[in-house]
């Protein structure tokens, strides 16, 4: 497809659809269609190609932003865009009244359009999205919430992109709040992806048009490394086939 290295460079999410047209998100989960049929974009071109030089220039600077390394850029190709509801870890958070009265940081928020309505309407006070490649406002983190959410995160990190996660953590949370982490599992990791080989802690996969970075985690393993990042201790709260949801209290 024309410009899809240029959207790949600067982080734009490119999903395939059927009879080889594309769906294609880029910043702020703006959504453009290709017609594979007619040749045609939803959009004007011309629009598109500046917003895409656009995103290409902020990209390559790093000091825009405190947390947007190349593994962190690269990881909104692996963002799921959740079409008919939210995600199961926070769908868990809503139903067992987790949420209710609280303010909460949604840390990486992804493509995860119905995240915010379900916590509201499970109680909460207010819904903070930030994500460095869909909410990249970094003015939301100078102040303290109930709770920290990172769903799915710190698994597509590398060890120090995953320690910017803990301390943004860290620096958010007020005294007595909860973080709620979820990683995926192991399994799913090795068994799931095309993988290219492993690097650090975990692989360098394939996905999509992109190659990226994975680490499938054991439950074991996530607490661990909760505790040797925030101290104190963390817990199991659930499994989702072999992801796993624990919990912080700072």
């Amino acid at each position: 497809m024309k410009l899809s290295k240029k959207m790949i460079k600067a982080g734009w999410v490119i999903n395939n659809d059927r009879n080889g047209s594309f769906t294609v998100y880029g910043s702020g989960m703006q959504e453009y269609r290709y017609d594979s049929r007619t040749e045609s974009w939803s959009e004007d071109l011309h629009t598109i190609e500046l917003l895409l030089e656009q995103d290409i220039e902020e990209h390559a600077s790093v000091e825009s932003c405190p947390w947007k390394s190349p593994c962190v850029i690269s990881s909104r190709m692996t963002a799921l865009n959740h079409t008919k509801k939210t995600s199961q870890p926070v769908r868990y958070l809503c139903q067992k009244g987790l949420v209710s009265e609280k303010t909460i940081l949604h840390l990486g928020t992804g493509m995860d359009r119905f995240a915010g309505d379900a916590l509201i309407k499970a109680g909460c006070r207010n819904v903070t999205d930030y994500d460095t490649n869909f909410c990249p406002d970094p003015s939301v983190l100078d102040r303290p919430y109930d709770i920290v959410m990172a769903h799915y995160v710190l698994n597509i990190l590398p060890p120090e992109d995953r320690r910017q996660v803990y301390r943004l953590i860290a620096k958010t949370l007020r005294d007595g709040g909860s973080a709620y982490l979820t990683v995926q599992g192991l399994w799913p990791v090795e068994h799931k992806y095309e993988i290219i080989r492993p690097i650090e802690d975990g692989y360098l996969i394939r996905t999509g048009y992109n190659t990226t970075f994975r680490k499938g985690y054991s439950s074991e393993e996530l607490l661990k490394e909760i505790k040797s990042e925030l101290g104190g201790a963390a817990r199991i709260m659930a499994t989702f086939y072999s992801n796993t949801l624990a919990s912080w209290t700072k």
